[in-house]
């Protein structure tokens, strides 16, 4: 036999745990249970009830090679069956981490399945313990003392008994018997791995035996199951929601087809400004698509007052034919800086979201309002005319250019269909 923990431990609600893991559950921990002192239903873990509600019970743990010997000197004794998840399980007070580690398992004793564990919960003394002056005078006691000298104690056996997991416990109408024992018993432990009421000598454990008799008993395998079927796909039916409205809210409040899916790049900003135009755009087709992308980038750097410089002239005649842009266009830090020239003063931009904002005014629609500079907006749009995907090019180009008109972008987008008639008059519906 081994000592693990012998001396004063600190309950609160008349409750302290061991634990694997989590803290367990007390009506869980007690379903289908006929002894209300320990409860082991919740795996890897023992909800322990005493009979002082707050203070410092006296409290003691073994390790025990096999069964030990019954000892009448305890008024409540009950049994259970224990799954550790751990070799070293803790014992655990109320809110706080815990008070001792338990090593049910020796060090270096093997890497196989842990042993079911049969626990014994003994305890003397619980209805003075439920006196919150401990069955004492009050007037003869420390008033600041008497928390730490609570009257009843407790003692937890634990003995290995096979490597396999216990039967589920029998509830209160199974084989155990009457779910209320009165006056002091001692029937023979049960082996089979329900749990048993061995002694009963006190009123507080028989309260608590009636209370966890009463509790409605433990779902079957088949019922966990289900639920946790249930509970995955209702997760997944969230998820899917969560995913549809976001993708919704992010195409401008329509959901998009499956082309549109399938596009890349920056393309939500201008589905947010004009949703029924990226859907006109997406059904135009790869000719009108690509065109529509290079005649943007044009109005954009027009509008910038940089498309006849006469060094971007390979860049435009690249775009016409099909061509790939040549590498000198392709880094954009270049040529931002090649066309502002060099600066001569540092700035940084604190918030897109200008002062003024209406409420309820969307964060793109009030961006738009704000001050940009021209040239460095329309610069993405030469490159996005260049994706190889035709429909990202339209919508990417688009969206620079939208962003270089900023608060005159619906001059554009009036421009834009006049100079592409089949996209359409915008949808007022």
């Amino acid at each position: 036999m081994r000592v693990l923990f012998d001396g004063t431990a600190p309950v609160a609600y008349g409750q302290i745990y061991v634990t694997s893991r989590e803290l367990p559950d007390m009506s869980g921990a007690f379903a289908g249970q006929v002894n209300g002192l320990c409860g082991a239903a919740d795996a890897g873990a023992l909800f322990l009830m005493t009979g002082t509600h707050t203070g410092q019970v006296r409290f003691r743990v073994e390790l025990h090679d096999a069964a030990p010997p019954a000892d009448g000197a305890w008024e409540d004794v009950v049994e259970v069956s224990f799954v550790p998840r751990a070799a070293t399980v803790g014992l655990v007070p109320w809110g706080d981490g815990p008070l001792a580690h338990l090593p049910l398992i020796p060090e270096g004793s093997g890497t196989g399945p842990l042993p079911v564990f049969r626990v014994r919960y003994c305890a003397d003394g619980m209805d003075e313990g439920r006196d919150p002056f401990g069955g004492r005078d009050p007037d003869e006691i420390d008033e600041l003392g008497y928390p730490d000298q609570r009257p009843d104690r407790y003692l937890l056996c634990f003995w290995p008994t096979a490597p396999t997991a216990p039967t589920e416990p029998t509830g209160p109408t199974g084989p155990t018997g009457p779910t209320e024992p009165t006056g002091p018993t001692e029937p023979a432990s049960d082996a089979e791995g329900a749990d048993a009421v061995l002694r009963q000598g006190s009123d507080a454990a028989a309260h608590w035996h009636r209370w966890a008799a009463a509790l409605p008993p433990p779902p079957a395998l088949w019922e966990r199951v289900e639920d946790e079927l249930r509970q995955r796909s209702e997760r997944q039916r969230r998820d899917e929601e969560y995913r549809r409205r976001d993708e919704v809210r992010q195409w401008g409040g329509r959901a998009p087809s499956e082309r549109l899916r399938q596009v890349r790049g920056n393309v939500h900003g201008i589905a947010l400004v004009d949703r029924d135009l990226v859907d006109r755009i997406a059904d135009a087709g790869p000719a009108t698509q690509r065109r529509v992308a290079i005649w943007a980038a044009r109005r954009a750097f027009t509008v910038a007052r940089i498309a006849d410089l006469d060094w971007m002239a390979p860049a435009w005649a690249a775009l016409d034919r099909g061509d790939p842009l040549p590498a000198e266009f392709t880094d954009m830090t270049a040529l931002l800086n090649r066309i502002l020239g060099p600066r001569t003063f540092t700035y940084s931009i604190s918030s897109l979201r200008p002062a003024g904002r209406r409420r309820g005014e969307d964060l793109v629609h009030s961006a738009l309002k704000g001050p940009v500079e021209p040239r460095a907006m329309a610069l993405p749009a030469l490159l996005a005319a260049a994706a190889p995907d035709p429909l990202q090019a339209a919508l990417e180009a688009v969206w620079a250019a939208v962003t270089t008109y900023a608060e005159r972008h619906p001059v554009f987008l009036a421009e834009l269909r006049r100079a592409f008639p089949e996209l359409g008059e915008r949808h007022r519906g």
